[in-house]
């Protein structure tokens, strides 16, 4: 054959495997078509959530956008207006943004591109892991069974709304790339490792910071499972490759560094530790998953799901199993010469290290010096122990000592390799560096990594090492196939392989399946008002109302910024700017100050956007309050409404030139609270919820039942005649009010039937009864004496009831209930359609077991009966 017709084989060959492995990266869409569906058909917008996707769909268009408008100024992005590096406040995501540049070319959405490279997560992930597992364990089969436990595990689905830590396919490849280097150390091979170290952290850098420790273990084993220790080419192609890609990392990295320096973007060790899970977590499944949903929920701290599922464990324990091949003796049990010296300095190390841990455990806590020196507090007992493991394992891999010369090896390295291959050793680094990882501060290593390595001081949430351990299990678990598949042929020759990779398969994929997957079809095109935005000019930022970081407001903000490509004062990333902190505290409960106009105006902000439509009913009087004040001292001007309920405002003093467009959609005359409950009765929650709680409790006191909506409403408006919100002396006219209520409250005929007759004593008790508290006997022989001798009027000893603190905790969540009917539904709990208290006694248990208040007006903002109200 000439060298031209080798040449011609030679590049058949290579097409013939790349176009393999098109087939393979297909066969895993395929699967993940099957196994996420609905997601293909709706890749326009599907998302799990609006929240943390939103987000990162805006960070994948900026960028896109920023890399062809400004690259050099990548990480000053249009999110917390007026802060720099705002990019690094989270994971930049460039890594797989690159990947998608054409489809933004094209015009796809963010959020359209977002829902294609979360559905393509999947697919890639058991790609890699496929190409990992063949690549070590030259079996197709055993490769398959890798790839399907990876790209499907449950975890995987567990973070579905964080693109970044789903989409991790290059943490499989970055180990073949080494793998592959090991083996050939040649520069196309350091290419690969450079390039997958690259992608790996561009895209995401948690990932890239995880990935240090079990790679750089990786390392040391295969250098000294190929005796690579004085091989040129693996020194110096791959010290070429990983500096190469550490200079193409280092823009990417040093903005973390400045925000760090900048606004002290540190994680704390107590907030590492409440999110660090236990090896219980182990035990939880995610939701998702089909077969084991509800798996481990009951266990203590279950948010944390990282059960891998039940085939895969017992997959990767077949893994342990020997072949059967015998190993031949080692030929030398004691070390040169050369090496004695190191074998001395690692006992030293090790030993003392024991004896510093001892120490550290005895005198732990106890305040005092030791010689001299605070160790308890320089030396604790896991850094001691930690310094001591690597002794150990050090010591071990150089030479056994005496008490082990029996063995057959002279070290661990040797041991290790004469039983295993290098896929169970790599497979094992992996999942034991995954699962002790993911334990975060309940184990000793992380807190010496905290502690040592600044890198892993970024990392909040420990459990993202559970990926880490994925690559190590689905490695041994395909392992673990072919050993069962060739045991089972063994035993039976005319079983063959593939059908037994075929059917473990199959019992996987129904094992993790979780189609039909729930999704949520995402807002993917921008509204009126940010088109309006995107054409307007303007010197400053663009703060948007409500804010409230605990909802998804704030990521609907971020993607519509990617729409209308403007300043955005207001978001949310991992950290939150200071200014973003202060808006929410000005605006997210009560009247919203006077004061803040200075803060916008300061920032500086453009325009002020409300979304009327996401304002709880008994919130608008506070917006309202505020925006009549502004454009009343002439500092706000009102722009335009659109869609009927987001209100442009301009802040006058940053764009003096804006002009109004539309009357006001609402009136600016102060209007008392009276009239205002006669308005809409909605207005007895919000501002004055206190005072509604305290007439409930004024009926309650009074007669042991729930008030009556009619009665309930009458009364308040009465409380609430001439009382003007935020004036100087609403809560004076407020106890005034209340005061003549209550005296002619004890003259009603109802209230008159029950304690006329009734002595001081047993007048207080039937109050009490009636409130379902008991009076503490100081408390109540006070109260009955102060009547008897004229100190205290009855009407001052109902209040006096009505304002025990056992009973106000007690009523707290019954009173905001029942004001919910009424200002939301206008009716009483037990009217029709529900025609009983099962509605209440519902919320009721819900909010005695979640404490989530803030879910109360959301739910009945949104209810059918709420909305024919608005309608009519």
């Amino acid at each position: 054959m000439s060298k031209k017709a080798g040449v011609a084989v030679v590049r058949a060959i290579y097409r013939y495997a790349v176009v393999q492995d098109l087939l393979i990266l297909m066969g895993f869409l395929l699967l993940t078509a099957l196994l996420t569906w609905p997601w293909i058909i709706n890749l326009k917008n599907a998302v799990a959530d609006e929240g943390d996707p939103y987000m990162i769909a805006w960070t994948l268009w900026w960028d896109f956008h920023q890399t062809f408008t400004h690259p050099l100024a990548l990480f000053h992005a249009n999110i917390f207006y007026p802060y720099k590096y705002t990019l690094a406040f989270s994971e930049h995501d460039y890594g797989i943004a690159l990947i998608f540049f054409p489809l933004f070319a094209l015009g796809m959405r963010p959020l359209a591109v977002h829902a294609v490279a979360t559905f393509c997560g999947f697919a890639f992930s058991g790609y890699a892991q496929f190409r990992l597992t063949r690549t070590l364990t030259r079996s197709t089969g055993a490769a398959w069974i890798a790839g399907i436990i990876f790209a499907f595990v449950p975890y995987r689905f567990h973070v579905l709304s964080h693109l970044h830590y789903l989409f991790a396919g290059w943490l499989p490849l970055l180990l073949e790339a080494l793998v592959i280097f090991a083996r050939r150390r040649t520069w196309r091979s350091a290419a690969y490792l450079g390039i997958a170290f690259t992608m790996n952290a561009l895209t995401c850098t948690s990932y890239f910071i995880l990935s240090l420790l079990p790679l750089g273990l990786s390392i040391v084993f295969l250098v000294g499972n190929y005796r690579l220790e004085r091989d040129r080419d693996f020194w110096v192609r791959g010290a070429t490759a990983l500096g190469i890609s550490s200079v193409v990392l280092l823009p990417f990295m040093l903005p973390y560094y400045f925000v760090m320096k900048l606004y002290g973007f540190v994680r704390s060790t107590d907030e590492v530790a409440v999110n660090s899970p236990t090896y219980l977590n182990w035990f939880v499944a995610e939701g998702r998953n089909k077969l084991w949903k509800g798996f481990g929920g009951a266990l203590p701290n279950s948010s944390h799901k990282l059960f891998p599922g039940m085939l895969p464990i017992l997959l990767a324990l077949f893994s342990c199993v020997s072949r059967g091949t015998k190993n031949e003796p080692d030929r030398q049990q004691t070390p040169v010469a050369s090496k004695r010296k190191l074998l001395v300095v690692l006992d030293v190390i090790a030993w003392l290290a024991l004896a510093a841990a001892i120490l550290a455990t005895g005198y732990q806590g106890a305040g005092k010096p030791v010689f001299g020196v605070k160790i308890y507090e320089i030396v604790t007992s896991g850094r001691a122990l930690f310094v001591c493991a690597v002794a150990v394992i050090f010591r071990l891999a150089v030479a056994y000592p005496g008490i082990l010369r029996p063995l057959p090896q002279k070290n661990l390295i040797e041991s290790i390799r004469s039983v295993r291959s290098d896929a169970f050793v790599l497979g094992l680094i992996w999942l034991t560096c995954g699962f002790l990882g993911s334990l975060g501060m309940n184990f000793f290593l992380n807190r010496m990594l905290y502690d040592y390595v600044p890198l892993f001081r970024a990392i909040r949430i420990p459990s993202h090492w559970a990926m880490i351990a994925y690559v190590g299990l689905a490695l041994l678990a395909g392992i673990g196939t072919l050993r069962l598949a060739e045991g089972l042929q063994r035993r039976q020759r005319q079983l063959r392989p593939i059908f037994i990779f075929v059917v473990i398969a199959t019992a996987l994929l129904f094992e993790l399946r979780a189609m039909p997957l729930r999704l949520i079809r995402g807002k993917a095109d921008p509204d009126q008002i940010t088109l309006r935005l995107k054409q307007t000019s303007m010197r400053g930022g663009i703060v948007e109302l409500p804010h409230d970081l605990g909802r998804s407001l704030p990521h609907r903000y971020m993607l519509r910024a990617a729409d209308h490509e403007k300043p955005l004062v207001n978001a949310t990333s991992s950290f939150v700017s200071p200014l973003t902190w202060e808006i929410q505290s000005a605006t997210q409960d009560g009247p919203i100050p006077s004061n803040f106009i200075d803060l916008l105006e300061g920032i500086p902000t453009s325009y002020l956007v409300i979304h009327t439509g996401e304002i709880t009913s008994e919130r608008r009087l506070d917006y309202e309050a505020f925006i009549a004040q502004a454009i009343f001292d002439g500092r706000l001007r009102f722009i335009n409404r659109f869609d009927g309920r987001d209100d442009l405002y301009a802040v006058v003093k940053n764009e003096p030139q804006a002009k109004t467009e539309a009357p006001l959609p609402f009136a600016l005359g102060i209007k008392d609270w009276a009239t205002l409950l006669n308005e809409d009765p909605v207005n007895v929650i919000g501002h004055y919820s206190k005072w509604s709680q305290k007439l409930y409790r004024v009926y309650l006191v009074s007669f042991g039942g729930l008030p009556r909506y009619a009665g309930f409403l009458s009364d308040l408006k009465v409380l609430g005649r001439g009382v003007l919100p935020n004036s100087a002396d609403d809560e004076t006219r407020l106890q005034a009010n209340l005061d003549k209520l209550t005296l002619d409250w004890l003259e009603r005929e109802n209230f008159r039937a029950i304690y006329q007759s009734l002595t001081n004593e047993r007048f207080v008790d039937a109050l009490s009864e009636h409130a379902g508290i008991t009076l503490a006997p100081a408390e109540r022989a006070d109260l009955i004496e102060k009547l008897d001798g004229g100190g205290l009027t009855r009407a001052q000893a109902l209040i006096a009831i009505v304002d025990n603190q056992e009973l106000v905790k007690k009523e707290e969540n019954r009173s905001l209930i029942l004001l919910h009917y009424f200002g939301y539904l206008r009716r009483n709990p037990d009217d029709p359609p529900d025609n009983n208290l099962n509605g209440f006694n519902y919320w009721l248990k819900d909010l005695e077991k979640s404490g989530d208040i803030g879910r109360l007006p959301r739910a009945f903002m949104s209810s059918i009966e709420r909305e024919r109200i608005e309608q009519k």
